[in-house]
């Protein structure tokens, strides 16, 4: 019998901690138009723990002035989400970590360094069979790197290239 996925999934993700996990998440997407800009540029979500809303700031006296705005932050908060998810605010410095409402814009970037040639490479071209596989692949293995760096992935589209009608 086939059932929605929704309906196979509900009774891990509908209730208890996922369901704070999903609210939680909603909240750092939102996190400036929930509590407004003056607010989010003090204040940033840094976690929960079960109905505990955890909070950074970068210094401490400004920790100190969102202490006395806690519970206007959490009545806007559970506003937010149209129901009481979190009764009580834990603020923290923020230090070197990062804030959940972040949005990361830039992917990371990866480096594969160029391949050095071999110092004695090309010594063996002519001594092996040149039948052999081993043969066959050293001598393109030699063309590499005397070819130089090439850019990688294909230029073009599709595969093979097609014959003209005609012998062309």
């Amino acid at each position: 019998m086939l059932r929605r996925l929704s309906e196979v999934l509900s009774p891990y993700v509908g209730g208890g901690e996922a369901a704070a996990r999903r609210l939680f998440v909603e909240v750092c997407r939102r996190w400036e138009a929930i509590v407004g800009v003056e607010t989010a540029e003090l204040v940033r979500p840094l976690g929960h723990r079960r109905r505990e809303l955890l909070l950074g700031t970068e210094d401490p006296v400004a920790m100190q002035e969102m202490v006395f705005a806690a519970p206007e932050i959490v009545s806007l908060v559970n506003a937010a989400l149209g129901q009481d998810a979190f009764d009580r605010v834990r603020f923290d410095l923020i230090g070197d970590r990062v804030s959940l409402d972040v949005h990361r814009a830039e992917a990371p970037r990866f480096f594969t360094p160029l391949p050095t040639r071999p110092a004695r490479l090309g010594g063996l071209l002519g001594k092996l069979d040149a039948a052999s596989p081993v043969a066959r692949c050293y001598t393109k293995y030699v063309a590499y790197f005397e070819a130089g760096p090439q850019p990688s992935g294909r230029t073009g589209r599709g595969g093979r290239k097609r014959r003209m009608a005609g012998g062309a």
